[in-house]
């Protein structure tokens, strides 16, 4: 048997409201657990590594570095580590055609969610600083 579900949800910002807000506007503000240190990107409400709740905000440049890249007919994704932060993150990529490992965080495209990434072309750029 095959049934068809629709759920509609409404996901709450409460005290990611600065993440979120940040994130419109194409910019990276990570959460800093206060214990222990981590910096989580995505940010957090609550420390992964240690599970305090006491955590601060804490810009990050927006640079990240492809991990791992998948490419399908529905968009291309990677895992990335942001400069700045302990964990990684799952983003997709506005412009799969270029195929470097480095990326800087952009406005999310339209009303699609998540994170996007812009890869950044650094053979030309390599090039203009010659």
């Amino acid at each position: 048997m095959k049934y068809q579900m629709t759920l509609d949800y409404t996901i709450p910002f409460g005290d990611l409201q600065p993440y979120f807000d940040a994130l419109r506007d194409g910019q990276a503000l990570a959460s800093k657990c206060d214990s222990c240190g981590i910096v989580a990107f995505p940010a957090r409400t609550n420390c992964a590594s240690c599970r305090d709740a006491s955590m601060q905000w804490t810009p990050l440049t927006g640079t990240a570095h492809v991990l791992f890249r998948t490419d399908a007919n529905g968009g291309s994704y990677a895992l990335v580590k942001f400069d700045g932060a302990d964990t990684t993150s799952t983003v997709a990529l506005k412009n799969p055609e270029n195929n470097t490992t480095i990326g800087t965080l952009v406005a999310p495209i339209g009303d699609a969610p998540g994170l996007w990434l812009t890869l950044i072309d650094t053979e030309n750029e390599e090039h203009d600083g010659h």
